[in-house]
């Protein structure tokens, strides 16, 4: 196979991946659908941990967001019983839509039920399912954090998309702190009420993050790069909206015990505050793989070339 070859069978190899990361999470759309907790626990994986989260107001955290979680099958099943007691979905049309390898990132429109009421409207979310081999690990949900008490989202109808260009311009920075491992300029992003619910790298097993509040935020960030040297960081797919940010990184350590190098992957949703803060962030990561901590591509050049 000469070098052509082999790049076309490489994307042919994921693009099938793909698709059957699809087609788990469609499987899943279509057992919401019919609103019973049992068939939707079922298109769960059953070969991987689980992780299931969804951002909603909380009055224990004086009404900021944090994550409601399920991290087993019998944990995800219970969330559903609680939610289709109180909301119904009857329909959902994906209008923007990553398909990877390993997961699949949707912003769409549901159509929600209110049960007390009967009453059903459209309203709009961006959601992520990593997947399995038989089946999604989770859920996770950004709801409707960053978008307006109203249902809208922030406008960015002008000549150039002003408001999308600056989130891109600040995670482009955002990177760049990852990169170097500096806590203050990474937590410089986030808010002081902000929470997140993504897989926690301080473990070698898949571990699902659950904190709330900038300190604990703080901590996660601080203990990672204690434990790792950030070698570099790639963009694999990357959606800016008004309202939210979706990126799927690639990432190069390096274990600054042992010396041991590794690569792996994550992709998370963030949503924004009106100020382009980082509200609520969800996501997931693949297992890292020891590596010989060779670059891929050249280092970011970050935002050398913006206008």
């Amino acid at each position: 196979m000469n070098k052509t070859q082999k790049h076309s069978a490489e994307a042919v190899a994921h693009a099938r991946l793909a698709a059957r990361a699809a087609e788990l999470s469609w499987i899943h759309i279509w057992a919401e659908l019919t609103q019973d907790p049992e068939k939707i626990a079922a298109t769960l994986a059953t070969d991987a941990p689980i992780a299931w989260a969804l951002a909603i107001p909380s009055a224990a955290a004086g009404g900021a967001y944090r994550f409601l979680e399920g991290t087993s099958i019998d944990g995800v099943r219970n969330q559903y019983e609680g939610l289709r007691s109180q909301l119904e979905i009857h329909g959902w049309e994906p209008i923007i839509e990553v398909r990877g390898s390993w997961y699949t990132m949707w912003s769409g429109v549901s159509n929600i039920k209110t049960v007390s009421t009967g009453s059903i409207a459209k309203g709009q979310t961006a959601v992520l399912f990593p997947v399995g081999g038989d089946g999604i690990l989770g859920e996770l949900q950004i709801g409707v954090v960053g978008r307006y008490p109203d249902g809208t989202a922030p406008r960015d109808d002008g000549k150039v998309p002003v408001r999308r260009l600056g989130a891109l311009h600040e995670h482009e920075d955002y990177l760049q702190s990852l990169r170097r491992g500096d806590v203050d300029a990474v937590m410089s992003a986030w808010r002081d009420d902000a929470a997140l619910a993504i897989r926690d790298y301080n473990y070698d097993e898949s571990k699902l993050l659950n904190v709330g509040g900038a300190e604990q935020i703080r901590e996660y960030f601080t203990k990672l790069f204690d434990r790792y040297k950030v070698i570099d960081i790639q963009i694999v797919n990357r959606v800016i909206d008004t309202w939210f940010l979706f990126a799927e990184l690639y990432w190069i350590v390096e274990d600054r015990k042992t010396g041991r190098k590794f690569d792996f992957c994550t992709a998370d949703l963030t949503s924004l505050d009106e100020d382009r803060k980082y509200w609520v962030g969800t996501g997931a990561g693949t297992d890292p793989i020891e590596s010989d901590g060779t670059l891929a591509a050249a280092p970011s050049r970050g935002k050398e070339a913006f206008a």
